[in-house]
Protein backbone atom coordinates (compact mmCIF):
# COMPACT_ATOMS: atom_id res chain seq x y z
CA UNK A 1 0.00 0.00 0.00
CA UNK A 2 1.18 3.64 -0.99
CA UNK A 3 1.68 5.94 1.89
CA UNK A 4 3.15 8.89 2.99
CA UNK A 5 4.83 10.72 5.69
CA UNK A 6 5.54 14.44 5.98
CA UNK A 7 8.65 15.80 7.92
CA UNK A 8 10.22 19.12 8.02
CA UNK A 9 13.67 17.44 8.11
CA UNK A 10 15.35 15.67 5.54
CA UNK A 11 15.46 12.12 6.81
CA UNK A 12 17.87 9.00 5.95
CA UNK A 13 15.73 6.96 7.27
CA UNK A 14 12.26 6.85 9.05
CA UNK A 15 12.35 5.56 12.65
CA UNK A 16 9.19 5.09 15.13
CA UNK A 17 9.40 8.62 17.69
CA UNK A 18 7.06 8.35 20.47
CA UNK A 19 3.90 11.11 19.74
CA UNK A 20 1.82 13.35 21.67
CA UNK A 21 -1.94 13.31 20.78
CA UNK A 22 -5.16 13.09 21.68
CA UNK A 23 -6.12 9.29 21.83
CA UNK A 24 -4.32 6.04 22.54
CA UNK A 25 -3.40 5.48 19.13
CA UNK A 26 -1.80 8.96 18.64
CA UNK A 27 0.33 8.57 21.86
CA UNK A 28 1.92 5.38 20.49
CA UNK A 29 5.83 5.13 19.25
CA UNK A 30 5.41 4.92 15.46
CA UNK A 31 6.25 6.03 12.08
CA UNK A 32 2.74 7.59 11.29
CA UNK A 33 1.70 7.55 8.00
CA UNK A 34 -1.24 8.61 5.57
CA UNK A 35 -2.93 7.77 2.09
CA UNK A 36 -3.58 11.41 1.57
CA UNK A 37 -0.43 13.01 -0.32
CA UNK A 38 -1.68 16.97 0.28
CA UNK A 39 -2.23 15.86 3.90
CA UNK A 40 1.31 14.75 4.52
CA UNK A 41 2.50 17.95 2.21
CA UNK A 42 0.85 20.77 5.13
CA UNK A 43 2.35 18.41 8.32
CA UNK A 44 5.86 19.03 6.74
CA UNK A 45 5.59 22.76 6.25
CA UNK A 46 3.16 23.43 9.35
CA UNK A 47 5.42 21.83 11.94
CA UNK A 48 8.08 24.81 10.79
CA UNK A 49 5.23 26.78 13.22
CA UNK A 50 5.73 24.82 16.46
CA UNK A 51 6.15 27.09 19.19
CA UNK A 52 6.01 30.02 16.93
CA UNK A 53 2.27 30.25 16.85
CA UNK A 54 -0.92 28.51 17.22
CA UNK A 55 -2.11 26.02 13.73
CA UNK A 56 -4.42 23.01 13.06
CA UNK A 57 -4.48 20.63 10.27
CA UNK A 58 -7.70 19.53 9.61
CA UNK A 59 -8.32 17.31 6.59
CA UNK A 60 -7.13 19.09 3.89
CA UNK A 61 -5.49 22.58 5.57
CA UNK A 62 -3.25 24.14 7.48
CA UNK A 63 -4.83 27.24 9.31
CA UNK A 64 -2.44 29.25 11.19
CA UNK A 65 -3.23 32.06 13.39
CA UNK A 66 -1.02 35.12 12.58
CA UNK A 67 0.78 36.22 9.47
CA UNK A 68 3.50 33.58 9.87
CA UNK A 69 4.73 31.79 6.51
CA UNK A 70 5.66 27.68 7.04
CA UNK A 71 8.79 26.97 6.00
CA UNK A 72 10.16 23.84 3.26
CA UNK A 73 9.05 20.15 4.08
CA UNK A 74 9.67 16.64 2.93
CA UNK A 75 7.22 14.08 2.03
CA UNK A 76 8.37 10.41 2.34
CA UNK A 77 6.50 8.36 -0.14
CA UNK A 78 6.28 4.69 0.87
CA UNK A 79 5.20 1.15 0.24
CA UNK A 80 4.28 -1.02 3.39
CA UNK A 81 2.58 -4.51 3.24
CA UNK A 82 -1.23 -3.48 4.88
CA UNK A 83 -0.70 -6.50 7.36
CA UNK A 84 2.22 -4.13 8.95
CA UNK A 85 0.15 -1.38 9.65
CA UNK A 86 -2.33 -0.40 12.32
CA UNK A 87 -5.41 1.99 11.31
CA UNK A 88 -6.04 5.07 13.91
CA UNK A 89 -9.59 6.17 14.68
CA UNK A 90 -9.40 8.14 11.58
CA UNK A 91 -9.75 5.09 9.12
CA UNK A 92 -7.96 5.26 5.82
CA UNK A 93 -6.92 8.70 6.90
CA UNK A 94 -4.06 7.34 9.79
CA UNK A 95 -1.58 4.70 9.91
CA UNK A 96 1.03 3.95 12.62
CA UNK A 97 3.86 1.57 11.56
CA UNK A 98 6.28 0.36 14.03
CA UNK A 99 9.58 -0.49 12.50
CA UNK A 100 12.34 1.78 10.50
CA UNK A 101 11.35 2.33 7.27
CA UNK A 102 15.04 3.28 5.13
CA UNK A 103 13.44 2.36 1.70
CA UNK A 104 11.30 5.73 0.29
CA UNK A 105 10.76 8.69 -2.38
CA UNK A 106 11.26 12.19 -1.06
CA UNK A 107 9.34 14.62 -2.28
CA UNK A 108 10.42 18.30 -1.45
CA UNK A 109 7.94 20.26 -0.43
CA UNK A 110 7.38 23.74 -1.08
CA UNK A 111 4.68 25.87 0.84
CA UNK A 112 3.83 28.26 -2.34
CA UNK A 113 2.21 25.32 -4.10
CA UNK A 114 -0.08 24.96 -1.06
CA UNK A 115 -1.34 28.69 -1.07
CA UNK A 116 -4.98 27.46 -1.42
CA UNK A 117 -4.80 25.36 0.87
CA UNK A 118 -3.67 27.48 3.59
CA UNK A 119 -6.08 30.24 5.92
CA UNK A 120 -4.35 32.52 8.02
CA UNK A 121 -7.03 33.46 11.00
CA UNK A 122 -5.96 36.85 13.48
CA UNK A 123 -6.38 35.01 17.11
CA UNK A 124 -6.62 31.87 18.47
CA UNK A 125 -10.67 31.90 19.07
CA UNK A 126 -10.61 32.40 15.95
CA UNK A 127 -9.00 29.01 14.76
CA UNK A 128 -11.04 27.61 17.35
CA UNK A 129 -14.48 28.54 15.95
CA UNK A 130 -13.28 27.32 13.05
CA UNK A 131 -12.16 23.69 14.48
CA UNK A 132 -15.26 23.35 16.16
CA UNK A 133 -17.39 24.06 12.84
CA UNK A 134 -15.55 21.55 10.88
CA UNK A 135 -15.88 18.89 13.73
CA UNK A 136 -19.66 19.49 13.55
Amino acid sequence: MKLFHGSPIKLKSLKPQQAKGLDKFQNKKAVFLTKDFTQAALYSISKSLKGKTPFALPPGRLIIVGNFKPSKGYVYEVNIDIKDIKNGNLGDYEFGYSKEIKKFKIHDINPDDYMDKIMHVNNKEELMKIIEKIRK
